[in-house]
């Protein structure tokens, strides 16, 4: 039973980094894509939607790729899982906020 419930933590610890790593690719695309003009073009593969769709399906692929990682490698620290989620969830809104977002898209274009 105790193994059972050490399985059930560990695929959730992997899950939670998971996510926090999906966060960071997230918010560096979004970063990218407005500092480059290729980055864009590549992530507007469907042009009606544009480069949103390439956003998410680039994050999504990481999550799943990450997490089936995860599946592998256990993560048995739950608090290091919990805080990695908890900082990576809060440099997501800081990094995509304009106020600290677009210094940063006018420093890497050039601008």
């Amino acid at each position: 039973m105790e193994e059972n419930k050490e399985l059930e933590v560990t695929t959730i610890n992997g899950y939670l980094v998971s996510a926090g790593i999906s966060f960071t690719v997230f918010w560096m695309l979004v970063i990218l894509k407005e500092s480059y003009e290729a980055v864009n073009n590549l992530l507007a593969f469907y042009k009606p939607i544009g480069p949103l769709i390439g956003l998410f399906s680039v994050s999504l692929f990481v999550f799943v790729l990450v997490s089936a990682l995860f599946q592998i490698v256990k993560i048995k620290d739950q608090a290091f899982a919990f805080w990695f989620l908890s900082v990576t969830s809060i440099l997501f809104a800081l990094m995509v906020f304009p106020p600290i977002f677009e210094p940063i898209v006018h420093a890497l274009g050039g601008e």
